[in-house]
């Protein structure tokens, strides 16, 4: 057992057993009165138990501690990937909350395919042969949904359903923390980082003849950059947004590309997005609800047609 793991499993106590790979559990929550929220696959949210101020700051600590990060009361937030055991961490210490918090949140060591999500209610066969179509036609496809709402894991079904059509493809994936995971054996993937963020590994990625690219979240001015790639003789690319529905992806698209843009580019979007994927978290688990084809921008609207 590895120190990291080691001391995790000895803070947590009694809720050790929440970081099992077997237990099923998407993401724990630990709020700043000291609650312990679990989300488990095909149940949702559940209160567990309590976890005392000091436990929690620990976490926070340690978990900044392995990252090679710094936490300190001018710096209070720790964002990172937890070297060791691969789950997702978000901390926050005072002055940024009241008391201390933090969220986990796991990625299964295998991601369910298409034909899984069809078995189990979340896609339907419609929307699965849609999505299979539109993978082997070389479309655009954005993942929207709200946090939690599982488009990571979409997104690896997406690139499951790639390497089953085209294995021999060249693709680069760029996120920031990684969890994007990919079966092609030519796969690239870049980090973005301070000194490297999203846009410039975009026009990096030009320059590494990929077949199609990938970005884990579009939430910045690298919208723009991402339109004009697809845009410019690469397409079959995927990325995920937050957003509130398959509309509201665009719209939200359009608000970050006046992040890097001294005017708004719908027409630039539309002729980069060609699918859009809204994928939502409901009282009976995680549904594949909308999936739209973009086919252009007039008269103030983007026009679309429901798929399939």
């Amino acid at each position: 057992m590895t120190s990291l793991t080691a001391h995790l499993l000895q803070v947590l106590g009694p809720h050790a057993a929440l970081l099992s790979r077997d237990a099923g559990i998407a993401e724990i929550s630990a709020n700043p009165d000291g609650q312990i929220w679990i989300d488990r696959a095909g149940e949702g949210l559940s209160r567990v138990g309590e976890l005392g101020e000091r436990q929690r700051d620990q976490i926070v600590r340690l978990a900044a501690t392995a990252s090679g990060l710094s936490v300190t009361a001018g710096s209070p937030i720790v964002s990172c990937r937890l070297p060791e055991l691969g789950f997702r961490f978000e901390g926050l210490l005072p002055p940024a909350v009241e008391s201390p918090a933090f969220s986990i949140r796991f990625h299964g060591l295998t991601s369910p395919a298409l034909l899984d999500y069809a078995e189990t209610g979340t896609l339907c066969i419609g929307h699965k042969s849609a999505l299979e179509q539109a993978i082997g036609l070389k479309r655009n496809i954005l993942v929207a949904g709200s946090t939690g709402s599982g488009k990571t894991t979409l997104l690896n079904a997406l690139i499951g359903e790639l390497h089953r059509q085209s294995p021999a493809e060249r693709i680069v994936v760029i996120e920031d923390t990684p969890e994007i995971r990919s079966s092609l054996p030519n796969t690239v993937f870049l980090r973005a980082s301070a000194g490297a963020d999203a846009t410039r590994l975009l026009a990096s990625t030009l320059r590494l003849r990929p077949d199609r690219i990938f970005v884990g979240e579009v939430r910045d001015g690298a919208a723009l950059a991402l339109l004009k790639a697809w845009n410019t003789g690469h397409p079959g690319g995927m990325a995920s947004i937050h957003a509130n529905s398959a509309a509201d992806a665009l719209l939200r698209m359009d608000l970050l590309v006046r992040e890097a843009s001294v005017g708004a580019l719908p027409e630039v979007i539309a002729a980069a997005v060609d699918v859009v994927v809204f994928i939502e978290r409901t009282s009976l688990g995680r549904r594949v609800s909308e999936i739209i084809r973009v086919e252009g921008y007039d008269n103030g609207r983007f026009i679309t047609s429901d798929l399939p």
